[in-house]
């Protein structure tokens, strides 16, 4: 058999990664696709199934960002 060649084996790794991350970036866009599709009906139908989605969401993406209220105590 052949040797590969240096060149292809480095293309393959890059490839791979970048198949890697656009899967990583589906999962993400198809789980902000549901959280938005939650708030719609939270929103438009007042659903309150969808209500506690939020919550979680909103509570699951809490971080150093977050606004705080300039009379709330840490």
């Amino acid at each position: 058999m052949s040797e590969i060649e240096p060149c292809c084996q480095q293309c393959s790794r890059q490839y791979n990664k970048l198949l890697s991350t656009y899967w990583y970036q589906r999962r993400q866009i198809r789980k902000m696709r549901k959280a938005f599709a939650a708030i719609e009906c939270a929103l438009t139908h007042k659903c309150d199934h969808a209500t506690e989605f939020i919550i979680g969401e909103c509570e699951e993406h809490r971080g150093r960002y977050e606004q705080r209220c300039p009379g709330q105590r840490e």
